[in-house]
This record gives structure tokens, C-alpha cells and sequence, in this order.
């Protein structure tokens, strides 16, 4: 591993844990600040449980409600929180690769 990886790989890690900290003050899961016009993201809520959206639909009124009133989460519940956590992830590639397929055939010289 040459010296600059090793330099892009610890400010990442850094940069990762800075924003899993400020995503945990709110309460929210990196997948939540997705921007939701994305339409690969539209339609992977489409796909998910629907307790699956609404659990993220909550999470994103109470950091938006948090965030007008200038306060946080108290320390023990940041503590608790798993940023990490993925819902859309699997779905958002499986959509992606449908609609690069549907593009590469609509883009197709060959028509059947």
C-alpha cells in the first residue's frame, strides 16, 4: 500500500466518523440524508417495507424538528446510535442496474 492510500485511507476513516457523529446527534442513518429526488432512491422506497419508510420518514421530521429548535439528541441516545446501518442500498443498486439495462437497450442499433 503506497504512502498516499495510507494518507486518503486515515482521512477518510476521519471523515466518516465526523459524519456518523453529526448524523447521531439528529438521529438520523447516512441512507436518511440520500437526496430524495434521486430517482434511483424513489424508487428503491418503492421496494422496501413500508415500515422501512415511515421508520425513515419519522427519523427525518424528528432531525428537521430538532434542527429548527437548535438542539440534539441527549449524549445516551447519540451513544446508542448505529449510523451505519443500511435499507436502501441493495435495492438502490438492483434498480440502478435495471434501469442502465433499460438504457443500454432502448439505446440498442439493434431492434428486435
Amino acid at each position: 500500500m503506497s504512502f498516499l492510500q495510507r494518507v486518503v485511507g486515515t482521512v477518510a476513516k476521519g471523515y466518516q466518523s465526523w459524519v456518523a457523529k453529526d448524523l447521531a446527534k439528529y438521529g438520523l442513518l447516512y441512507e436518511d440524508v440520500i437526496m430524495h429526488e434521486n430517482p434511483d432512491v424513489q424508487a428503491a422506497l418503492k421496494y422496501i417495507p413500508p415500515e422501512e419508510v415511515e421508520a425513515r420518514n419519522r427519523r427525518l421530521r424528528r432531525a428537521l424538528d430538532m434542527s429548527f429548535k437548535h438542539k440534539t439528541l441527549p449524549k445516551e441516545i447519540q451513544a446508542v446510535q448505529d449510523t451505519d446501518k443500511f435499507y436502501l442500498n441493495e435495492t438502490m443498486d438492483e434498480i440502478r442496474a435495471l434501469r442502465e439495462e433499460r438504457e443500454k437497450l432502448q439505446n440498442s442499433k439493434f431492434l428486435f
